[in-house]
């Protein structure tokens, strides 16, 4: 008994990078190979990951777009909440001259680079 697929099913399109998208082709190219299943495609894989996806995936994710713009606020917030409220003037004083160093190194979720 063949299973048929719904032809009622409306599809739409994704914007991808062109790596990403050669990626998933060859993905689908080494999925495919067999013979013995069913065809695999590009909706049926990001429906797998996307259900599958887990609380680290999600974090992962999102320390991969932090940057220095986000890393500020939170800091600052995170400054404020130990220490008590600071003006955006004086934190930037305290940013550039230094005072703030010790303190990003140890709750940065970036890298800081020091200067040996």
């Amino acid at each position: 008994m063949s299973k048929k697929e719904n032809k009622n099913v409306t599809y739409n399109s994704l914007r991808v990078k062109n790596e990403t998208k050669a990626l998933l082709q060859n993905l689908l190219t080494k999925i495919n190979k067999n013979e013995d299943c069913g065809k695999i495609t590009s909706d049926k894989i990001i429906h797998h990951l996307v259900t599958n996806v887990t609380n680290e995936d999600i974090k992962a994710l999102q320390l991969e777009s932090i940057t220095w713009e986000h890393e500020d606020r939170r800091l600052k917030k995170l400054w404020e909440k130990k220490k008590g409220k600071i003006s955006e003037s004086k934190w930037k004083e305290m940013l550039y001259i230094g005072q703030l160093a010790e303190f990003i190194n140890e709750h940065s979720r970036l890298k800081v680079r020091t200067n040996a």
